[in-house]
């Protein structure tokens, strides 16, 4: 049985002042597909990404999405905001997870501090925590991302230590893969992933995702 299309473009065109970009292109993207695009520069790669991530509109033609469709794009510029350690660089996807278990953290030690005076509706403010928590994959998220900063050639447990500031280049490149490889998303674009990944990596990476490569 055929997967289950999740974004379509239907005879999609993009001009930019008279300047034609891209003409007919029709696609349809499903669950478990790997596609490359491949072409010169300025032949329209990038164009393509912006269609796909809803950053642009096409000309004429239609593109499709499945509702909630996620979407993850490569930064190859990513600042990690609050991010200190090569392990909360590689889980800044999961902002909202690890949030929601800051919150669940909190709301143990105040019913710890209640104890007996603690109400129902006290212990259904943590109840509804940990079921979004629950909900958002809070607690398979700490294996996904263990198990693909060891793909990509990070000891997780050195990684919780680790600072940002210690990453060469080429480490940090790789720190930025690995932290949208293992967000949760539907559609995975990447821009030249393979830059800085020695050739074991790059088959891991051919192997084990569903990706949009731009070479």
């Amino acid at each position: 049985m055929s997967s289950v299309a999740f974004l379509t473009l239907a005879d999609v065109s993009v001009s930019f002042g008279g300047n034609t970009v891209l003409e007919n292109v029709s696609l349809t993207l499903a669950k478990g597909e790997r596609w490359g695009v491949v072409g010169r520069n300025g032949a329209g790669k990038t164009t393509i990404f912006r269609l796909l991530t809803g950053d642009l509109d096409p000309t004429s033609g239609t593109v499709t999405r499945a509702p909630g469709l996620r979407v993850a794009l490569l930064d190859q510029h990513r600042e990690f905001e609050d991010a200190a350690t090569v392990w909360d660089a590689a889980a800044s996807g999961y902002g909202e997870v690890l949030a929601v278990g800051r919150k669940m953290e909190k709301l143990a030690l105040w019913l710890e501090d209640l104890g007996d005076k603690a109400t129902e509706a006290d212990a259904a403010r943590y109840g509804r925590a940990l079921e979004q928590y629950t909900h958002l994959g809070g607690y398979e998220f700490h294996a996904r991302v263990n198990a693909v900063l060891q793909g990509l050639g990070f000891d997780p447990d050195e990684a919780k230590g680790r600072p940002l500031t210690t990453l060469s280049g080429g480490e940090r490149g790789r720190v930025e893969l690995t932290a949208q490889l293992a967000a949760p998303a539907d559609l995975r674009l990447f821009d030249e992933p393979t830059n800085h990944l020695d050739l074991d990596t790059t088959r891991w990476l051919a192997n084990t995702c569903a990706i949009w490569v731009k070479p």
